[in-house]
């Protein structure tokens, strides 16, 4: 179908663009933090919307996405993008992957102490652990499971020496074969 290939060609063309760029002071970029993240929702038996979202929850990033969305964080601004490319579902879990960390930070007491040191920074300017009213609404959401998820991936998916899934098999997981 030439529209899944069109949504393929974008999904590539966005992972590429990825590629050096750097990913807040951990020790991979953003290319092989988000393959990472995808080989992780794969591996857990993910479906495709899950997998589109691990694979592209950083897209926000990418020059052409910021450029865009200007002034908006890479969370909504991917949230905006994800969605009209793949859909609804993916786009609110890309929507909500710092939330989702904000969420564990405040609900799991062990969470804080798995961060890197660099996404304790960084949680510092998404405004630290998430308040209670803020909890309840996310947790009240049906996806917020899969945004927590998807959030333990984006944690675990910085190790230079990893060797995920090759990219056009990520691609078929997150488009459904």
């Amino acid at each position: 179908m030439k529209l899944r290939e069109t949504v393929r060609d974008t999904m590539r063309t966005d992972l590429l663009a990825m590629a050096e760029l750097p990913y807040g002071g951990e020790d991979v970029d953003q290319l092989a933090h988000a393959l990472q993240a995808g080989t992780l929702a794969v591996a857990a038996g993910s479906r495709p919307a899950l997998v589109a979202a691990a694979l592209l929850h950083d897209v926000g990033r990418v020059p052409r996405v910021m450029a865009a969305f200007p002034e908006t964080p890479h969370e909504e601004a991917g949230a905006t993008y994800v969605s009209d490319l793949v859909g609804a579902e993916a786009g609110w879990l890309v929507g909500s992957h710092v939330l989702a960390k904000r969420a564990l930070v405040a609900t799991d007491p062990n969470y804080f102490a798995l961060l890197s040191p660099a996404s304790v920074r960084s949680l510092a300017r998404q405004g630290g652990a998430a308040d209670e009213e803020e909890v309840e609404h996310f947790l009240r959401h049906p996806l917020a499971a899969d945004a927590m998820q998807l959030r333990r991936w984006d944690d675990q998916a910085k190790d230079p020496q990893a060797r995920p899934l090759p990219m056009d098999e990520l691609l078929d997981a997150a488009l459904g074969g």
